[in-house]
């Protein structure tokens, strides 16, 4: 079982974080306010995430696979541009259902560049008890042709987004209900299609536990898979969709491979559809983990400078690929806070990769800034708050997120210091 992961700001001793060269050591609730006060957190967004129908297209694919029409909704994040970049698509189910809900909440993390950003596609349902489940069942007739479906998700659907947009290769796949059961019946038939399998509310028990067969057919045929799972069901869900879920959960236990990280949650308090909303943003924090990485990283820059935080980002990324993404606040205060305690080249390091991941985040050019002031390159905190001010202008950010007028007197402050 993997723990859950949630962001957090870094815990310091009171009287250890200045906010710049020259000022007195202030408590760490009060650099919080003061940073606060430049730069305010809530407000980085890139776009806003009201009027999104203009990053959202449908469209039909004619599937051989089905000998029918499908019908797939795509949206793109706010700052994509076809052929910049190349992103991770999330695939959802029950494109009809789920498609807009799934998008709407990762446009908010997107907004204020909690999880990279990625595109987002659905499929609408024609029949999802023919499409979803993989063999017949007893008591709905029109099951057992998941099969197909998976030739329809593999060779038309992922083929036409990323024949058609610019795509990274990483894919997650999300699916509820009998949707979750079709996401672990393509964990076990093709393990390679998805680098991310959420499965929330899965029907566990359909088509006399089919499920179970192939789980133990994969887990015995593997070795090696790597692949993140998140599955979990509500304590209120339903008739045996608890029950069966907890004995595939103990099937994984027993015998999945190391290498596949996997967890199971009974979401508290939750029936089948709360159960979707709880369990989607938990499986997003567990996917694009952050918790404790900014006491990691100061403590790998206490001990070993510069080479050490960078060590630490390598060895980050080799671990998690894309789903790596550094907190930016939590990142630009323990950068501060080795500027301040005679680790400056681990602070520079420090600021030097977070700015990689967000070279269009005035926020982080501010703390940069910060950081250049407490080592006294007064030139170069000089730069950074330029750039910060020209992002902010260029995006035309509203003063509430990012107060250029606080950002200029900043400015003369570093000029002065530069002729003194």
């Amino acid at each position: 079982m993997k723990r859950f992961l949630f962001a957090r700001l870094p815990s310091y001793n009171e009287n250890e974080i200045p906010t710049a060269k020259g000022s007195i050591l202030m408590p760490y609730k009060s650099l919080i306010v003061i940073f606060v006060a430049t730069t305010t957190i809530a407000g980085n967004a890139a776009a806003d995430t009201y009027g999104s129908a203009e990053r959202t297209s449908e469209h039909t694919i004619t599937s051989k696979q089905l000998g029918e029409e499908r019908e797939i909704y795509i949206r793109t994040p706010p700052n994509y541009v076809r052929g910049d970049n190349a992103y991770p698509v999330v695939y959802v189910l029950d494109g009809e259902w789920n498609f807009e809900f799934v998008a709407s909440y990762l446009d908010y993390m997107f907004d204020n560049e909690v999880y990279p950003e990625m595109i987002v596609t659905g499929v609408k349902n024609v029949n999802r008890n023919r499409d979803y489940v993989p063999q017949k069942d007893a008591y709905f007739d029109d099951t057992g042709e998941a099969d197909k479906f998976l030739g329809f998700v593999t060779d038309e659907w992922i083929e036409y987004v990323d024949m058609e947009f610019s795509t990274s290769g990483e894919r997650v796949l999300i699916g509820h209900s009998f949707g979750g059961v079709f996401t672990l019946h393509t964990l076990f038939r093709e393990p390679e299609q998805f680098d991310a399998y959420i499965a929330l509310g899965s029907s566990a028990w359909i088509a006399d536990q089919v499920l179970f067969n192939e789980a133990t057919a994969f887990f015995e045929g593997v070795k090696n898979t790597e692949a993140f799972v998140y599955m979990a069901v509500g304590e209120g869900d339903g008739g045996p969709t608890v029950p069966s879920s907890t004995d595939l959960a103990a099937l994984f236990e027993e015998k999945a491979p190391a290498s596949l990280e996997w967890t199971f949650r009974i979401t508290p308090k939750a029936d089948h559809f709360k159960n979707f909303a709880a369990g989607l943003h938990d499986a997003f924090m567990a996917l694009f983990p952050a918790w404790n990485f900014e006491e990691e990283v100061r403590a790998h820059g206490e001990s070993r400078g510069a080479a050490g935080v960078n060590a630490w980002f390598y060895k980050k990324r080799a671990a998690l690929g894309f789903r790596f993404k550094p907190a930016w606040f939590d990142m630009g205060v323990t950068a501060i806070a080795l500027s301040q305690n005679d680790k400056g080249e681990a602070a520079l390091a420090l600021m030097a990769q977070l700015r990689t991941y967000y070279p269009g985040n005035p926020h982080v050019a501010a703390f940069s800034a910060s950081v250049f002031e407490n080592l006294e390159q007064f030139a170069h905190a000089e730069q950074e708050i330029l750039r910060a001010i020209a992002i902010a202008n260029k995006r035309k950010l509203h003063p509430n997120e990012i107060h250029i007028d606080q950002l200029k007197r900043r400015l003369d402050g570093v000029r002065d210091a530069q002729n003194n």
